[in-house]
């Protein structure tokens, strides 16, 4: 049976409403193959089009290229469905596909070649300026290690006349990095890349900051090297797009003497190369990894263990220093070998076996202020915690891993108190890790609730706070000083949004409900209807709303606002269903609830959504006595929503020529009287 359209907008509507990753791009897939089944190829043109930005930031560029190549093909065969819009940024995308040919070992140079000469062809046809082809055959020839093409190409980059089709600000100063670096002219590197180490685009500074890394190193600018390291990393850690910069982080602990960070990195990532961004990522990744591991091993501590995960979370083991150093070292390896088959040289190789062995450029550059990083000496100067970086030094030379696990957790929540977040991210992470290791459970689950604190304080940690939260979810019993389970997921609901936030208000209320607590189950069920009623009612809303209902007539002296705003929502998810007799129903008994001076402002507004609810059901003459009456009562506040009620009502009973009067003495118009969403959640 063919999808209708309908369908097919729903199903990507229902696409992008999962997470970034594997299960939104399957679900992309299938809309690709229904929309193509259907033959509606300006749908399915303009569905991969906009998902290729997703496939690309997304960390999976294989599926970049089939859309890619697909709309091109019908840009090429069928151009009338293809707007300008989209024909501008399938220009734009070439950049996006040539950057990431080369990462794939099994796409034949020659085949890469090919687009890049389609993508000077078409962009000269366009009237576009070539810097950005210059740029990205420079790329292609540093990949290959051809220095002569990529310095001529870089030359002609640098001299062609920037325009619309050039990368931003900062990201075309971020290869110029790279490529001065590869030849050694490392202060000409920060020459030219630190005016933009502050931002630019999605890309940016990120991968800036991961790109100046080796430079300041070679210079001795180590202060820059170890900001650049925690601004850059911060930043990417949950991004597996950006696997190839995270190795640059993890090579840099590498060169630093930093192994124990550079481990606790490996540890976190490691699942990744399950699932890389790339070929070529995995190798950097794998290479970088490996030095670390390497100079661990080397140093003596090649029996310490990894804790591993399978990249979907549903396997976990443990393996040594040493076992995972030569998985490692064995992976990049057979990687880079493939480079050199399809490149026709052993560049690749070459440089994968330098980073490997590679030397450190100090004995020791401290990243974080348990290893003693004292960049900011006002703020080091604080004599309690001073003392507590000293016993985490002291406990380990005396071989009392417990005491320094313990002392380290101690270091984090004075970092906490005194508002130095990233830092005591920094502490609690290496914390968690050696409380772990010293098998202190108690310890370690208080060590994870304050990360998820500190982690739920920024977007940038948002994925590292639902790991943290799921670890403690899993917690049968909670140690003293972290709140119970229920009232974590209630205060976790506040700061996120939609599906997540839904499902940790219920399952707090099922575990009030399991522990006898009807008060609280009934608060966080009302949290959760208030939720329900901005979306389209389904099963579970109707039971939520049925739970709320149940647990409020129990109540011995219900909150007059609580019970008015559950008549509300209840009155919201009647309307979308179509229940417009019970909506009014719920609607009648708010505005019995809010009839208090201190709920004025609730009452007014139930009686507009009573009031709009009355347009739907044909009552116009009613609908307007409340809207006059809440305009009257309050101008200011709900005027603007009265006043629209008002002339809607008036004109829906043939009184045009009032309704025009109210509008003009709102200042509106017939725009605002015709687009204005009769949805009840927009109040």
């Amino acid at each position: 049976m063919t999808t209708s359209m309908q369908e097919l907008r729903d199903r990507l509507a229902q696409a992008y409403a999962l997470p970034r990753g594997p299960a939104r791009f399957a679900a992309l897939d299938a809309v690709f193959r229904h929309a193509d089944a259907a033959g509606e190829v300006p749908f399915a043109f303009s569905a991969r089009m906009n998902a290729i930005s997703d496939f690309h930031h997304g960390g999976d560029p294989a599926r970049a290229f089939l859309a890619f190549s697909w709309c091109l093909s019908v840009f090429d065969k069928q151009p009338e469905v293809v707007g300008g819009h989209h024909a501008r940024s399938l220009l734009w995308d070439f950049k996006w596909i040539v950057w990431a040919l080369p990462q794939f070992p099994d796409i034949p140079l020659d085949r890469t070649m090919a687009v890049l000469d389609d993508m000077q062809r078409r962009y000269q046809l366009a009237g576009h300026s070539l810097h950005a082809v210059h740029q990205h055959r420079w790329l292609v020839a540093h990949h290959v290690g051809d220095m002569e093409a990529a310095q001529e190409s870089y030359d002609r980059m640098l001299t062609a006349k920037r325009d619309a089709m050039s990368d931003c600000s900062a990201c075309v100063p971020s290869g110029q990095v790279r490529h001065l670096t590869s030849l050694g002219r490392f202060d000409e590197a920060i020459a030219v890349g630190e005016p933009f180490k502050r931002g630019g685009c999605s890309e940016q500074p990120q991968w800036m900051l991961s790109e100046l890394l080796a430079p300041y190193l070679s210079t001795g600018r180590f202060d820059e090297a170890v900001e650049a390291n925690r601004d850059g990393y911060r930043r990417i850690r949950d991004d597996r797009h950006h696997l190839d910069n995270l190795a640059q982080h993890v090579l840099f602990c590498g060169l630093t003497g930093n192994e124990a960070r550079g481990l606790e990195l490996v540890e976190r990532h490691l699942s990744w190369l399950e699932r890389p961004s790339s070929p070529y990522a995995a190798m950097e990744f794998s290479a970088s990894a490996a030095l670390v591991l390497g100079r661990l091993r080397a140093s003596g501590r090649g029996d310490l263990v990894l804790s591993r995960r399978s990249d979907d979370g549903t396997r976990r083991w443990e393996a040594t220093v040493a076992e995972v150093h030569d998985e490692l070292t064995g992976q990049a390896r057979a990687i880079a070998a493939r480079f050199d088959v399809r490149n026709g040289n052993r560049h690749q190789s070459g440089r994968i076996e330098a980073r490997m062995a590679a030397t450190p450029v100090s004995e020791r550059v401290p990243l974080t202020v348990l290893a003693g990083r004292t960049a900011d000496p006002a703020r080091m100067a604080d004599p309690a915690l001073a003392a507590l970086v000293e016993r985490v030094a002291a406990l380990t030379a005396a071989g009392d891993p417990a005491g320094a696990a313990r002392a380290r957790l101690d270091v984090a929540h004075t970092l906490r108190n005194s508002g130095r977040w990233e830092d005591a991210i920094e502490a609690a992470e290496e914390a968690v890790r050696s409380l772990d290791r010293a098998g202190l459970h108690d310890d370690a689950v208080r060590c994870r609730y304050l990360l998820w604190e500190l982690y739920r304080r920024t977007y940038h940690h948002r994925d590292a706070a639902r790991a943290v939260l799921e670890e403690l979810s899993q917690v049968e019993n909670l140690p003293e000083e972290v709140p119970p389970l229920e009232v974590i997921l209630e205060d976790a609901a506040a700061s996120l949004h939609g599906a997540d936030a839904l499902t940790h208000l219920i399952t707090a209320a099922d575990r009030h409900r399991a522990n006898g607590t009807s008060d609280a189950e009934l608060r966080v069920l009302r949290k959760a209807l208030a939720l329900l009623a901005r979306r389209p009612p389904g099963d579970l809303a109707w039971t939520v709303l049925g739970r709320v209902d149940a647990l409020g007539a129990a109540e011995e002296h219900p909150s007059a606002e609580q019970a008015g705003a559950v008549q509300v929502a209840g009155a919201r998810l009647l309307a979308t269903a179509g229940r417009l007799d019970e909506a009014l129903t719920r609607l009648d008994a708010a505005v019995t609830w809010f009839d208090t001076d201190e709920l004025t402002d609730e009452r007014r507004a139930a009686r507009l959504h009573r009031a709009r609810l009355r347009l739907r059901t044909d009552d116009p003459a009613l609908a307007e006595a409340e809207a006059r009456e809440v305009l009257t009562e309050d101008p200011d506040e709900h005027g603007w929503t009265a006043a629209l009620v008002l002339a809607r009502a008036l004109r829906a009973q043939g009184r045009t020529e009032e309704a025009a009067e109210v509008l003009a003495e709102h200042d509106m118009d017939e725009n605002d009287l015709d687009d204005e969403d009769f949805d009840e959640n927009e109040d």
